[in-house]
């Protein structure tokens, strides 16, 4: 039977960075994906990703055909879009095969073997640890294989976590109104868009309930542009794909504009799961729930995970257990997931907003532009003195609406302070989680009160 150190079950941009990032420290990795290569990391999405990203794990950005469009920005439109935030950023509209593509190369580069069209179908658990798993093709049939460490990155079919014992944590449920169902066609305009270089996010209950569309343009492609549409899921609200066609696609500049491309898919939008590793698996990208809650962006912080797991197995020395490798949670929950657990009490009210409330408070700048770029950035809402007074002057006609608000902020920040106190060793995790659980309890109770 063949030994690894690590298999990664899924070739998208997690597995793939995965991979690249831990055989160059010297792993014996085996990479393994359902897909041909050169259908690797082909994922309907918006393709975007920020500078910031690639600057902090020091990837070289996009370039020639990885690289899309350049991006300086993000518009926020009101649902009657009458009201418009611009949230500067730089970033990349990336072609997400070629990317991907980019570091299985590297990986293999670096010694890891690399199984297209091979399926990771179970786990091998043996006295209470994962120790291998099975592996199919149609060329060679079932086979079976040792790892140190089996990691799940398929995404949110999450294979192999769902086949594990259920009283294991890392199984961390996803409720259905914590995703977002999208669907996204990439297509050629007949003019020119104006500032291709700013991406354009529209909110509206009508439009897109629990979710939003959007217009990215690819800067690099003159009049062409990916345009989707995202709901709430769990909720009962009507496809995604009928609603980009009933409600977007009328519109004037985007008549008579030819389909490239077409395809859905769903993310999750909540905070990560309570555990990256246990037991001889691991979770990264989708599996692990890291995407951004607000805006459904999980390019990088997926690439943020597999750098994390790759720090982990440096600092275990060769050590395999659940303590040996909780550095992988204290990288993740410190540099991201902390940001995103806030970020998911933002977008549990967000999504309970109506239309009417959404354009009052853009209106008035309950939050300002310079807020949503904090919000964005660090997952805080911050709330001074003097503002809060002011924007109080400014509200009184919805004094519910601002004593949300306040209740958000508050939450925000608690939840932040939760998880950047994680705790340091496996043996604290039953009860940061249900600590974390009784916050969010709160939470929907004092937000959802009538």
């Amino acid at each position: 039977m063949e030994k690894y150190d690590v298999v990664i079950a899924g070739a998208g941009i997690a597995g793939a960075s995965a991979a690249y990032f831990i055989s160059r420290k010297g792993f014996k990795v085996l990479l393994a994906d359902v897909k041909p290569f050169h259908r690797a990391g082909d994922k309907p999405c918006g393709d975007a990703i920020g500078k910031h990203h690639l600057d902090e794990l020091g990837i070289e950005y996009p370039r020639n055909g990885e690289l899309e469009g350049l991006v300086r920005g993000i518009d926020v439109y009101s649902p009657s879009e009458g009201m418009k935030y611009r949230v500067l950023g730089e970033g990349f509209e990336v072609n997400r095969v070629a990317f991907t593509q980019r570091f299985i190369r590297l990986a293999i580069d670096n010694g890891a073997e690399y199984f297209q069209e091979t399926q990771v179908k179970d786990p091998v658990i043996k006295d209470g640890i994962v120790k291998g798993a099975v592996l199919w093709s149609r060329r060679k049939g079932s086979w079976e294989v040792s790892t140190n460490l089996l990691v799940d990155a398929t995404g949110m079919s999450r294979a192999l976590i769902r086949k594990l014992p259920r009283e294991w944590p890392i199984r961390d449920e996803l409720n259905p109104t914590e995703m977002n169902v999208a669907y996204r066609e990439i297509r050629e305009l007949k003019k020119d868009i104006e500032e291709p270089e700013i991406l354009r996010i529209y909110v509206s209950k009508d439009k897109a309930p629990g979710g939003y569309w959007w217009f990215f343009p690819y800067s690099m492609e003159p009049h062409t542009v990916n345009i989707g549409l995202g709901v709430q899921g769990g909720r009962g609200y009507p496809h995604p794909k009928d609603l980009l066609y009933t409600k977007v696609l009328n519109r004037a500049e985007l008549r008579e504009s030819k389909v490239i491309e077409s395809g859905g898919a769903a993310v999750p939008t909540r905070r990560p799961i309570n555990t990256l590793v246990w037991n001889g698996i691991a979770a990264i990208g989708d599996s692990a729930y890291t995407v951004n809650p607000i805006h459904g962006g999980g390019k990088g912080s997926a690439m943020l995970s597999a750098w994390c797991l790759s720090h982990a197995l440096e600092e275990a020395q060769g050590k395999w257990d659940n303590d040996a490798l909780w550095e992988v949670n204290k990288c993740y929950m410190s540099r991201y997931g902390a940001k995103q657990a806030a970020l998911d009490v933002f977008r549990m009210f967000l999504q309970e907003l109506s239309d009417e409330e959404l354009e009052y408070g853009m209106r008035k700048k309950l939050i300002k532009e310079e807020d949503l770029n904090t919000v964005s950035l660090k997952g805080d809402l911050e709330l001074g003195i003097v503002d809060k007074a002011m924007r109080l002057l400014a509200g009184l006609r919805r004094p519910s609406l601002l004593l949300q608000l306040k209740i958000v902020a508050d939450y925000m920040g608690k939840v932040k302070d939760a998880y950047m106190n994680y705790p340091q060793k496996s043996k604290g995790l039953k009860a940061w989680v249900s600590r974390v659980d009784d916050l969010f309890s709160e939470y929907r109770a004092r937000l959802y009160k009538k």
